[in-house]
């Protein structure tokens, strides 16, 4: 098997597989319903300042949180963690208010680089509306395509969304859309909510 058709096919086994990798400090793209559903936790928070961490190589900012998304129980998060600057891959936050989405580890929210962590005011509006609603839509798929893959229009549990390449989308139109089952329960694309 030639090189080409060996990478060829590691990128659509790991499309299809929909991981993250972390290679170089660069992630597979994931739509914004991908990290909702996929997270323990999603806030809108205002970063006060970085702060003495009690947990080793890791940075800790003190958080003022604003907005609950993800889980909706009433215990307020008020410091979040993230890789320390001096290790490989980390992530730097500035005092601004930020979408924060990732995992609960050991009690805490640890944000990794492959986490979503976007400032407020880089989120459409489309993307903050669906924020409340994206929990609706974590039953549907959202699984990158390229080419011809993309034109198939069949009934299924899943949204396609067009891939530029291994580390991008190229499909504005999905990335403005919230991925919701029908009444039959495929999913599709949808720009508004009624």
């Amino acid at each position: 098997m030639s090189a080409a058709v060996t990478l060829a096919l590691l990128f659509f086994l790991s499309v299809a597989l929909n991981e993250q990798v972390t290679e170089g400090c660069t992630c597979l793209p994931r739509h914004p319903q991908q990290h909702f559903c996929a997270s323990d936790i999603v806030i809108r928070a205002k970063v006060i300042g970085k702060v003495n961490s009690n947990l080793p190589e890791l940075d800790a900012y003190k958080i003022q949180t604003i907005e609950k998304f993800k889980p909706l129980d009433k215990k307020r998060i008020q410091v979040i963690y993230t890789r320390s600057q001096q290790t490989f891959c980390s992530i730097s936050l500035q005092n601004d208010e930020y979408l924060l989405a990732g995992s609960v580890q050991g009690g805490s929210l640890v944000l990794n680089l492959c986490d979503l962590v976007k400032p407020w005011n880089k989120l459409s509006q489309a993307q903050k509306l669906y924020l409340s609603m994206y929990q609706s839509g974590c039953v549907c798929e959202i699984s990158p395509c390229t080419g011809a893959s993309c034109l198939i229009k069949m009934a299924q549990k899943k949204c396609l969304i067009k891939a530029k390449d291994l580390f991008s989308f190229d499909d504005e139109e999905a990335l403005q859309s919230i991925c919701l089952p029908d009444s039959a329960g495929f999913c599709k694309w949808r720009k508004s909510i009624k």
